[in-house]
């Protein structure tokens, strides 16, 4: 139970920083911003499982829909979705492995590509865009630049592993 409310408090913390200071930080005319919460859901996936990243998923992209006055379901449904995805790294056996490489990296960017793809398809339903522009205008740089983001989280492991 302890775990889940620090892992509860480590995802609030990041709504509030991509609701805030991550917005000063956006690149191209289409605003395209990292997404530091799939960062951290992807990591309590691969810590907890499917289901736990499934329901982490689900409650903080819904936060992120009622704070954002888009569509209500839509975030919650893209997290959701990715948040699943990535407990299927979950294994006993190679998650320090996972969680401490380049391998974190390659998983934030699957997860993300999913997560991006769920979302602006829905997002961009009924406009004049065509999926080839919501693919490079938006899918891709927003798989990148999370991509970039998740190099932090597996410097600060690395260190810290070394520090030991």
């Amino acid at each position: 139970m302890k775990e889940y409310l620090k892992y509860s408090g480590i995802m609030l913390a990041l709504i509030l920083v991509q609701k805030t200071i991550i917005n000063f930080i956006d690149v191209t005319e289409f605003k395209i911003t990292p997404d530091v919460v799939l960062i951290g859901l992807v990591y309590i996936g691969i810590k907890r499982g499917k289901i736990t990243g499934s329901i982490a998923g689900f409650l903080s992209g819904l936060i992120l829909d009622i704070f954002s006055f888009s569509f209500i379901g839509l975030m919650a449904l893209s997290k959701t979705v990715a948040g699943f995805v990535s407990g299927f790294f979950n294994e006993n056996t190679k998650m320090e492995r996972y969680l401490n490489s380049y391998i974190f990296i390659l998983i934030v960017t699957f997860c993300s590509l999913i997560n991006n793809t769920v979302y602006f398809l829905f997002y961009f339903q009924g406009t004049n865009l065509v999926f080839f522009d919501i693919v490079l205008r938006y899918i891709v740089p927003t798989t990148v630049y999370t991509a970039l983001f998740s190099i932090f989280p597996v410097l600060f492991a690395r260190r810290r592993r070394f520090a030991r």
